[in-house]
């Protein structure tokens, strides 16, 4: 969001609270823009400037929290809550709001302040209805989680109740397991990328590059927990990325399946087993983790899995074949053992398999005018503003999908295309962003 638009925001909504205004509803500025746009206001704007219109609504509107209506309290109460305010911003917010209220007269009852001017015990100031949308993120409710991730992550909407239920029942002590099936640039690491920014239990790992205790590798399991306190090492979430690469067969020499191998340490963590590590930094020390709390995320596209599954059903002559969407969300506990390379104990601890559908060129237009827009994000790194032409987004589109890797396409692109701006005008406040 751009300064001068949050500024008009807060000063018009902030003005109206203060004249007892709160309770006046409001109208969702998408569904004003629409009824603006249809009545011909906007037909003499490029089609640049009627889409950052478009967008600017479109942000504003998750404050509304995309309901037709809602009231100027509401919709304060939630602009606050997913704004990121530091704690010195509200220090000094409290100390602007404290000097107008030494000024204000406010009618207040002697009895209910003690002698010192302090609020008696006895005053219930606990919230009514439950939590509210000022609570730290570790008291979120499933539907808070989930409003989060859509101002990151595009569609995909069963995959983020899978993820927001996962995070909830996780943060009340009850661990879960899942697998997330779907194919590169989809959502499914993305999707924790974005909660690890405000949950710091979740880390997310490189699957193919573990290896167990004793072995050459890059990441051994033990290396997890070495960096971790004893009771934060025990409710991790594992977010194990490209999980399928990780379990296909890795034979060495000597018979030796090491996939095997990495699926025994993992059925460890996912029974709740404590288990002991040696410090590889301190040979001497050892490092004791009670894995009960710890729930497990297997990530990939399995599309070795999917192959092997369609050569085994015997699709042979002038079929078409299947859908890539359409096979991974047939993806079954049977697949996983028979053509995943998956043990059976382990797909026996899965709760649930999450499928992600494939994007398309016209999802990643949609997405570069969504709240999940990478033009937003890297407006917001380098505290700029960008303007994307709407040829320049329907090929960066194309270019995605046909690159498979989706909005990390569009980011490294419009990253390399303002650089190349940047190179030459580094100060400038404003970029225009384009083909050649």
């Amino acid at each position: 969001m751009t300064h001068d638009m949050a500024k008009q925001f807060w000063n018009v909504y902030l003005g109206m609270a203060g004249k007892d205004g709160a309770h006046v509803n409001m109208s969702n500025p998408v569904d004003d823009f629409k009824a603006r746009a249809h009545a011909g206001e906007f037909d003499k704007l490029t089609d640049d400037q009627y889409y950052r219109k478009e967008a600017d609504a479109e942000e504003l509107s998750s404050f509304w929290h995309y309901k037709p209506s809602e009231t100027v309290g509401q919709i304060l109460l939630n602009a606050l809550a997913k704004t990121d305010i530091s704690d010195v911003e509200i220090d000094d917010i409290a100390g602007i709001l404290a000097d107008a209220s030494v000024r204000t007269d406010y009618y207040t009852e002697e009895q209910e302040c003690d002698e010192e001017g302090l609020l008696n015990d006895d005053l219930d100031f606990s919230p009514v209805d439950g939590p509210t949308p000022f609570d730290k993120p570790e008291n979120w409710t499933p539907r808070n989680i989930y409003e989060y991730l859509c101002q990151h992550i595009y569609g995909q909407e069963a995959a983020k109740k899978a993820v927001s239920m996962l995070m909830f029942h996780h943060l009340r002590g009850n661990s879960r397991n899942i697998v997330m099936a779907g194919p590169s640039g989809s959502g499914k690491t993305e999707s924790w990328r974005a909660l690890s920014k405000i949950y710091d239990c979740i880390r997310i790992i490189n699957g193919p590059q573990l290896s167990c205790d004793g072995w050459k590798g890059s990441l051994k399991i033990s290396d997890i927990f070495t960096c971790e306190t004893k009771q934060r090492a025990g409710h991790l979430i594992l977010v194990i990325d490209e999980a399928d690469k990780m379990m296909e067969p890795q034979v060495a020499s000597g018979g030796t399946d090491y996939a095997k191998m990495i699926q025994n340490e993992l059925l460890k963590l996912m029974d709740g087993d404590t288990l002991t590590f040696t410090d590889e930094k301190d040979r001497n020390k050892k490092i004791t983790v009670d894995c009960s709390g710890i729930s497990i995320v297997l990530c990939g596209s399995f599309e070795r899995m999917l192959q092997e599954r369609t050569e085994a059903s015997g699709s042979i002559g002038f079929c078409q074949p299947e859908r890539e969407e359409s096979r991974i969300a047939e993806c079954s506990e049977e697949d996983l053992i028979q053509y995943g390379n998956v043990r059976r104990e382990i797909v026996g601890r899965i709760n649930q398999i999450v499928t992600l559908n494939a994007l398309g060129a016209e999802d990643f237009e949609a997405i570069m005018e969504s709240p999940a827009s990478p033009i937003q994000k890297i407006e917001q790194s380098h505290h700029v503003s960008l303007t994307v032409d709407k040829d320049t987004k329907r090929k960066l589109a194309t270019d995605a999908e046909k690159s498979g890797l989706g909005c990390r396409y569009i980011r490294s692109r419009l990253q390399s295309m303002l650089d190349e701006q940047m190179f030459d005008e580094p100060d400038a406040k404003e970029y225009s962003l384009c083909y050649e």
